[in-house]
């Protein structure tokens, strides 16, 4: 059960990420400072700063409980082979949690926006280095081996590219559906090409 504290915490940092969002898609990332969003989110700039070190991170708060929630829906799925084809079903399953239409915008402006580019890229490699270990982990090594590296980065390419094709304007195609869309790309299911 949480505590009045943790709600109020909670509450105050949901509040200032809404009013952070609302402002960044009317006048834009750049043009919005951290006091505009304290003043539209009814509390002080430090306030904003003791929730959130930076204007950037308003965006990516929640990076470590994506980063958790999407090594356990791959540590969950169901075909325990490791491959790039088995990992469709664990990273489908993230993307359901996320078709909010606050998701939608915040994945536009990060994909939009040259300024938080590096920051979506380091959290880009954080889902690969953490799934990475998983699958390393479930073959009893302790440091994920080039395959692990290459299924992990393989997969997260396959989130990345659903992320950056998803229409909400278009509810017949789930960022679900676009993540399993891209597992199933005729080029990951090329068979080798013969030895010489």
């Amino acid at each position: 059960m949480t505590t009045l504290r943790e709600r109020n915490r909670l509450r105050a940092r949901q509040d200032i990420s809404t009013a952070a969002l609302k402002l960044f898609a009317e006048q834009g990332y750049d043009a919005t400072t951290v006091e505009q969003i304290a003043r539209a989110a009814g509390l002080s700039s430090a306030t904003v700063f003791r929730h959130f070190p930076s204007k950037e991170d308003i965006l990516f708060g929640d990076e470590d409980s994506s980063a958790a929630a999407m090594v356990h829906h791959v540590a969950n799925r169901t075909d325990r082979s490791i491959g790039v084809a088995a990992l469709a079903e664990g990273v489908g399953k993230f993307a359901a949690e996320l078709q909010d239409e606050r998701t939608h915008a915040l994945t536009r402006l990060v994909m939009t926006n040259r300024s938080l580019e590096a920051r979506s890229l380091r959290m880009r490699l954080r889902w690969e280095r953490d799934i990475a270990h998983q699958l390393a982990a479930e073959e009893g090594v302790g440091t994920p081996s080039l395959a692990h590296t290459l299924i992990a980065s393989i997969a997260i390419s396959c989130f990345s590219a659903a992320l950056r094709h998803w229409n909400r304007d278009d509810p017949a195609t789930t960022l679900t559906d676009l993540v399993t869309l891209a597992f199933e790309q005729p080029l990951l299911h090329r068979p080798a090409p013969p030895e010489s």
